[in-house]
Parts: C-alpha cells; structure tokens; sequence
C-alpha cells in the first residue's frame, strides 16, 4: 500500500533580502534553485520529518494573504507589511536579517511645522493604515498618497513628506532628504497559517529549530539621516510591536 506524500507550501517573497533568506533555507537542507521564474518547486523533504516541500517566490505583500487562506502553509514576511495588511497568522520565528527603521521623511528644511502649517499635508507611502494612525494621534489634517516610489512623490511634487522603510539612506542623502523621525523597526518574520494540524506544526517546529540553529550575524545597523542629532531615538508617537500590530501609543 503506497502512503500518501505528506507535503508543505512554503512562499518567500521577491525582495531585497529573497538572497539572504534562501542561503538560511539552504543550510537548512533545501536544496533550492534560483527562484527568478514564477512557479512551484519541489524540495524532498529536507529536514527528514516526512514532509516534502514546495517553494514559490510571491510578491512581498501577497504573502501574508496566502498564508492566512491556506494557499500557502508558511512564508516569510515583514512585520511592517504584516501590520499594515492586518493578516491573522503565526509568527513563530524572527530572521537576523532585514531589520529596518520605518522613518517620516522629508526634503531638508522641512519640519513637523511646517507640515502642520499645511491646510492638508500630503504624505506619500506604501503603509496608508500606518500613515493615518500616525496623523491622527498628533491631530493633523493630512492627505495619504499611496504609493510604492515615495521618493519620486516628494521630487515631483505629488507630496509634502514620506513614511516608507529605509533599507538603503544613500538616496536620501542624493536628495537631500531627512528624516523627521523613527517610527518603528519592520523585521523579517518566518509566518505559518494558524489552522495547521498536529504533524504539520510539529515538521515547522523542526524547520524553526533549524533556522535558529545556523550562525547567522546581525547585519550592520542603516544610518539615518537627520538634522538633528537630538532627533535619533524614536518618537513616543507609535509604539511599533514587532511581534504584533503597530499601535498607537496612549
């Protein structure tokens, strides 16, 4: 009598980190290809549990989405997009890796005056949820562009400021932007869909284990641009909860 395969799908999203991320699985014993084409791949179950896995990149915002559903039985994503998409998944392991401060920007010269001198700033940013949650704490009238290139928002005109995760401050300091504040940290999350049976969990502690198992250094910390030097710790206005949700301080 043949036993049915027992299998896991595993998304990893398209982003800046999707090297770093398959070097750890490959450690792991995923024996991974190059995941530049769209499409399932078969991984033999590399951890010895029973569990076969398939692998497929998606897009860094779908993840979470597909996992919630089922789709897809674990992924990888960032908290800021987890927070901002509000999915209900669990979130058993944090990578050393992809850790970023989530900044409210703009160009040199501009203040939390000067925007609130606006009859309605305009803030471009990929996190609109984020962006209301943080004006409206402070009683600010603002105008929420959402947008992936905040920096193209803020050149041409379309917005005032900008909230978005700063990976890489090189242009900002091209632009002649500053940060007005640190808002939070995003971090990479390992995240497995909640209705998960019994084996199916137990192969993922596996995995988990596994991940925490390999030497991976933290990576350096990102240099953020500001004015002042006074303005570097992070605001009281949101409390970022990397395990959770971002909320709104009291």
């Amino acid at each position: 009598m043949m036993t049915q395969r027992q299998t896991l799908r595993l998304a990893l999203p398209m982003s800046a980190e999707l090297n770093a991320i398959v070097a750890q699985f490959r450690a792991c014993g995923f024996q991974l290809p190059e995941l530049d084409m769209p499409g399932l791949h078969h991984v033999g179950d590399p951890l010895g549990c029973g569990f076969e896995f398939e692998v497929f990149p998606l897009a860094p915002a779908d993840v979470g989405t597909y996992v919630e559903h089922a789709i897809s039985h674990l992924g990888v994503m960032s908290t800021d997009l987890l927070n901002e998409t509000g999915v209900e998944v669990w979130r058993p392991y944090t990578f050393p890796f992809g850790r970023y401060p989530l900044i409210l920007a703009a160009p040199k010269g501009e203040s939390f005056g000067s925007l609130s001198s606006r009859p309605q700033a305009r803030i471009a940013t990929p996190y609109p949820q984020l962006a209301r949650e943080v004006f409206a704490h402070r009683g600010m009238s603002v105008e929420v562009v959402n947008v992936s290139d905040t920096y193209t928002a803020c050149l041409l005109g379309l917005a005032d400021a900008f909230i978005d995760r700063l990976v890489d401050p090189a242009p900002m300091h091209e632009h002649d932007f500053r940060a007005l504040e640190v808002l939070g940290y995003s971090q990479l999350k390992l995240v497995v869909n909640r209705a998960l049976g019994s084996r199916r969990r137990i192969a993922i502690q596996s995995l988990v284990a596994c991940l925490q198992a390999q030497k991976v250094g933290p990576q350096p910390l990102v240099d953020i641009p500001f004015d002042d030097e006074d303005e570097h710790a992070p605001g009281p206005f949101l409390e970022w909860d990397e395990d959770g949700g971002g909320e709104v301080a009291g």
